[in-house]
């Protein structure tokens, strides 16, 4: 079998040629280092993320908080309609700065797609910070845009017929 022809190789070298700059999200949704803890609740419901890249006020990367940081750190209760409600005051005790993972796993935009999914996938990563050569934070990678991609590919670049199953 001629390797250079088969669609592993085709998907191998496209992941491997693909810079993450091409994917990722550059209007990322951050927090300063100094503010009230419950500005991570605020976002994470706001715009519907789960993960929070952390920046100094010179917008250097320095850390990261998850929803399941959320909540591990303060259980929410429901309200009558179900949602979920934090309280304000409880969610300010706890200092950003202090419950954030700090030094984070960052790639740089020059990466490929192949660097962020082994990262992924090897470190279950639900988020990759992507910072320039100064630790700026200028995007991110959520798995969602991972799996937003590769149903891109497949609805595009599948065959006109695909097998039935």
């Amino acid at each position: 079998m001629d390797l250079k022809h088969s669609e592993d190789y085709h998907i191998w070298t496209l992941l491997h040629r693909v810079k993450i700059q091409e994917i990722m999200v550059d209007k990322v949704i951050a927090l300063r280092e100094d503010d009230p803890f419950s500005h991570v609740e605020e976002k994470f419901r706001i715009f519907h993320i789960r993960h929070l890249p952390i920046v100094n006020e010179d917008h250097k990367l320095v850390g990261i908080i998850t929803e399941r940081d959320l909540y591990r750190i303060s259980t929410p209760r429901k309200d009558e309609d179900g949602n979920l409600i934090y309280d304000k005051e409880t969610l300010d005790a706890h200092i950003l700065k202090k419950v954030m993972t700090q030094n984070p796993f960052a790639l740089t935009p020059d990466h490929s797609v192949a660097d962020i999914i082994f990262a992924m996938a090897d470190q279950k990563y639900g988020s990759v910070p992507i910072v320039d050569k100064f630790n700026t934070l200028v995007g991110i990678v959520t798995q969602n845009d991972i799996f937003r991609i590769g149903a891109q590919i497949l609805r595009k670049g599948g065959p006109a017929n695909p097998p039935a199953r």
